[in-house]
């Protein structure tokens, strides 16, 4: 990879949100290749315990409790990683929290504080090690996103505003640091086997993705280790965008390329599965069930048309960059 010599055992990665799920299993796959890793997050207590077993097994970890909506606990991470280790090479933001409620019911403060956890902190981090980056010469940035940027979902509109707003974020940033030789890409994990539903911020009315997703049988959960496998890929080839799973690009290449169809398939699931309180969906069960099979065969139909665009899109984008 460019940027990045694979030998070199001293190279440095920061990860936000270290302390437990995607960020601790990509904190120990980084270790594991031999990087330094430095571990942010509020949960002191579990950043000690990680970076005692990290370093048990050979590897070299510097935890650092820090709220990243705080402006000088984003400075004081990038700090303690140059004292510690003099570089930064890789920033994987991690850190982020889910918001469920539907837009009429939404908590207007706690969508304020998804948004600036899941938005305006990356930036903020970005900002820190820029300079950095620049110096160096190289670096990467990675968002962890979520498939749900590119689907609207009911019930999770304020998370899904809040890692679309990312996304398109983190493709200017891509565009206007590609000079410096910094590559801002971004992940887009599916449903992931995660503590996410139990940090759920619910508003008003709210369900969460998961049980959603997986009573409509549209995903399948994959473990965070699956996660931290395919940031390590994704850094390796610093490519622009990165699905965990198939199903995942293809969920959301479907919904680019037939949004109407797939918003059909998500009203009935939410009427199957998820109704709103107070509310009759009008047709039976048998009936419902009926329509949605009917949908479904329309999703998995231009399913078909979405993987041809995904592959040739892809092969394009590999094509390029070889």
């Amino acid at each position: 990879m460019e940027g990045i010599d694979l030998q070199t055992l001293s190279r440095v990665v920061i990860i936000t949100g270290a302390s437990t799920g995607i960020g601790e299993a990509t904190a120990r796959r980084f270790a594991r290749e031999g990087w330094c890793v430095v571990l942010a997050a509020r949960s002191e207590a579990k950043l000690t315990r990680l970076q005692v077993a990290i370093e048990a097994q050979g590897g070299r970890a510097l935890a650092v409790r820090a709220d990243v909506t705080q402006q000088e606990d984003v400075a004081r991470i990038v700090e303690r990683a140059l004292a510690a280790f003099g570089r930064i090479d890789v920033l994987i933001n991690n850190a982020g929290v889910g918001i469920s409620g539907t837009l009429d019911s939404l908590g207007l403060d706690v969508f304020e504080y998804a948004l600036k956890l899941n938005v305006l902190a990356p930036i903020a981090m970005l900002q820190a090690v820029f300079p950095t980056m620049k110096r160096q010469g190289s670096g990467v940035i990675v968002n962890v996103s979520s498939m749900i940027e590119a689907v609207a979902v009911p019930y999770m509109a304020g998370y899904g505003a809040s890692k679309a707003a990312l996304g398109y974020l983190s493709d200017a940033a891509a565009i206007e640091l590609d000079e410096y030789n910094i590559a801002v890409i971004r992940v887009l994990p599916g449903m992931t086997e995660t503590n996410f539903n139990a940090n759920l911020l619910k508003t008003g009315e709210a369900t969460s993705l998961e049980t959603l997703f997986e009573r409509a049988g549209l995903l399948k959960s994959v473990s965070p280790e699956r996660v931290a496998d395919a940031i390590w890929e994704a850094v390796l080839s610093r490519r622009r965008l990165t699905y965990v799973t198939v199903e995942d690009g293809l969920l959301v290449q479907t919904a680019s390329v037939n949004p109407g169809v797939t918003n059909r398939f998500l009203r009935f699931a939410v009427r199957r599965y998820a109704p709103r309180k107070g509310t009759a969906s009008g047709v039976s069960v048998k009936a419902d069930i009926v329509r949605l099979e009917r949908v479904a065969g329309l999703l998995l139909a231009a399913a078909a048309l979405g993987t041809g665009v995904w592959l040739a899109r892809r092969g394009r984008s590999e094509s390029a960059s070889a």
